[in-house]
């Protein structure tokens, strides 16, 4: 399955806003993911589509589908470790 495909089609934008993604794929509340994102402690980059501090902090789906597949890909080898075949 595609990830990036199915997060377009959940948010129906390629850039949703941080706040919209940080609880469910970063388990972090809204202005956590904010405090972090400004000082570049995030597992994936955001951006401002303009240069006010005002403007919503955006994250990029390709960026956040690599997250989760990489993420799964360890979950992956530690289960293997646990429970070889």
């Amino acid at each position: 399955m595609n990830t990036l495909f199915f997060l377009m089609a959940e948010y129906e934008t390629v850039t949703p806003a941080l706040a919209d993604i940080c609880e469910k794929y970063l388990g972090m509340k809204p202005r956590t993911a904010e405090d972090k994102a400004a000082l570049g402690r995030l597992p994936i980059p955001t951006f401002r589509l303009g240069d006010s501090q005002k403007a919503p902090r955006l994250v990029h789906l390709e960026d956040l589908a690599q997250h989760i597949e990489k993420m799964r890909q360890k979950a992956q080898k530690e289960h293997e470790m646990f429970f070889p075949k």
